[in-house]
């Protein structure tokens, strides 16, 4: 999307049969269980939406015919992606001002912010119709004290934690781009995997599912949660341990996959790092519709 927003014409990026395609491979990936998001999927399904409208509805046609105004639907529908996948019109407004384009319109901030904010309305009025919330919340609630939520010693530490982070993310991309560059340096192999391209994804799927199998090594790194499961207990304010002594406390719902007989909460976070980080990475290089910025996320939360 950044491309086109800069004027360069991509070929059946934006068409119906893209649409399909992106809806039904997204799906699919996603319920495989695979550590990939969606952020990136939905923010080119949400233009597609967008640049259909556009084209097939006689409402928007003035819109289409003009280039600029087309490109300034298109940034909005870039904010509306993200606005919907984590129930955040600021932020959406924000990736589509920061992210997506070199120069941006004034008079598209109340653009985007009213259709981020309903498309984030209708996300959530989804999960009460489905009954999965009693009413419209966070999407990732906390419970964090309000009237002492942090102590002033303890600001050192979150910048070490940032800092860290931000090391991390920088070997993730690093890990990510090496393996890519190696699959194509290998010609012997790129041109056998380009004559069977399920071969790959199918290689990767396997590796990764034997991994994270729940009654195999998986139980070492809580393999039987879903990436938002793992994220809601993390965010869970819980205390797991107590001076490095987890037995002593009661592991509740899913925050019972963290807990092993035979190691320590800590090893189990451990392993399930370095697991996550990798096989990430990995699955982020297969040629299906995904993000990468949910798994990394949730390695980092």
């Amino acid at each position: 999307m950044k491309t086109i927003l800069r004027g360069v014409v991509l070929k059946e990026y934006l068409t119906f049969k893209t649409f399909v395609a992106k809806v039904i491979g997204l799906t699919c990936a996603l319920g495989s269980g695979m550590p990939l998001g969606k952020e990136g999927p939905f923010v080119h399904i949400a233009s597609l939406c967008a640049a259909l409208l556009s084209k097939f509805m006689s409402l928007f046609g003035g819109i289409y015919e003009n280039e600029s105004r087309n490109i300034e639907m298109l940034a909005a529908a870039c904010a509306v992606g993200v606005g919907c996948c984590f129930a955040a019109p600021i932020g959406g407004v924000l990736f589509s001002i920061e992210v997506t384009s070199t120069f941006f319109a004034v008079r598209n901030y109340w653009r985007g912010f009213f259709a981020a904010t309903f498309s984030a309305f209708i996300f959530r009025v989804l999960a009460v119709w489905n009954k999965d919330e009693e009413t419209i919340t966070a999407l990732f609630k906390t419970r964090f004290r309000l009237d002492f939520p942090f102590d002033l010693q303890e600001l050192p530490a979150f910048a070490v934690i940032g800092i860290a982070s931000g090391f991390g993310g920088a070997l993730f991309v690093y890990l990510n781009r090496l393996i890519v560059q190696f699959i194509r340096k290998q010609k012997t192999i790129n041109k056998f995997l380009m004559k069977k391209r399920l071969l790959y994804p199918a290689l990767v799927t396997l590796i990764i599912s034997t991994m994270t199998f729940p009654p195999g090594f998986g139980q070492f790194m809580a393999g039987k949660l879903t990436q938002k499961e793992s994220l809601v207990t993390l965010l869970d304010n819980r205390t797991w341990a107590k001076q490095g002594i987890a037995e002593e406390f009661d592991y509740l719902g899913n925050s019972q996959a963290w807990l092993h007989p035979q190691v320590n909460v800590f090893v189990t976070l451990v392993i399930f790092i370095v697991m996550k980080f990798w096989m990430s990475a990995l699955a982020t290089t297969i040629p299906v519709p995904c993000g990468a910025f949910m798994p990394v996320f949730v390695i980092g939360t």
